[in-house]
């Protein structure tokens, strides 16, 4: 009752399934072959019969058209890798994972991020977005050295309702490079003040929006649910 997760219903499963197929398959398909995958690889989910499977479905099948939509747009910079697992030390953090995409740009690599969720942050948050702001960082710390150091920005990638019902196209939230902000050393304080915070003897409640959607309200002493355990 504290934070405990239920039974997946399959909804992080169905992004990993599409993500799986945005890596394996690659750029030089077109959607009747991603849907086909999708379809080839539908059992895997354990899902049960019904209406519900029925619309995860649905969307499954849309997300991969998006998909092939982006790898067909002939606007789309050249794929450097996918799934690249990056590892740097940022000061005292260690900072370390896997981006979706890295693309080669003119200006620089540029990491893209494919979302596959319902939800999507407001266009005046993406310029300072958390994740792909540390995503930058990496590449200018060295992350993906062999290919360059230079960012040339980040991208969310949204691929299922956030993009919207029925447009059989993503929708793409753009994140300019890091020198570009007016701040543009943000990125790098952040993963500086998260390292010290969860570095130290204390960590401290910060209520922000993630509130909205937090497991454990009831546990936290930063909200009213949590005044027991003040």
């Amino acid at each position: 009752s504290a934070g405990g997760d239920s039974p997946s219903q399959g909804s992080a499963n169905l992004g990993t399934l599409i993500h799986d197929i945005a890596h394996e398959l690659g750029d030089d398909v077109d959607a009747e072959l991603l849907v086909a995958e999708v379809e080839r690889r539908w059992g895997r989910l354990g899902l049960p019969p019904g209406w519900a499977t029925e619309r995860q479905r649905d969307l499954a099948h849309l997300m991969a058209t998006r998909l092939a939509a982006y790898f067909a747009d002939p606007a789309r910079p050249e794929k450097v890798d996918s799934e690249a697992v990056l590892r740097v030390d940022i000061g005292r953090a260690s900072v370390s994972g896997r981006v979706d995409r890295l693309e080669r740009t003119p200006d620089g690599l540029r990491v893209v991020d494919y979302k596959t969720g319902g939800s999507k942050p407001s266009a005046a948050d993406v310029p300072a977005h958390p994740q792909l702001g540390t995503y930058q960082l990496a590449v200018e710390r060295g992350a993906f050295a062999a290919e360059g150091t230079t960012s040339a920005g980040a991208v969310l990638l949204h691929l299922g309702k956030a993009a919207g019902p029925v447009k059989p196209v993503p929708v793409a939230q753009v994140q300019p490079p890091l020198a570009q902000h007016e701040q543009p050393d943000w990125a790098e304080r952040l993963v500086a003040d998260t390292a010290d915070g969860m570095g130290g003897a204390r960590f401290p409640a910060t209520p922000g929006s993630w509130c909205t959607f937090c497991p454990v309200r009831t546990s936290c002493p930063a909200q009213p649910e949590g005044d027991p355990v003040r």
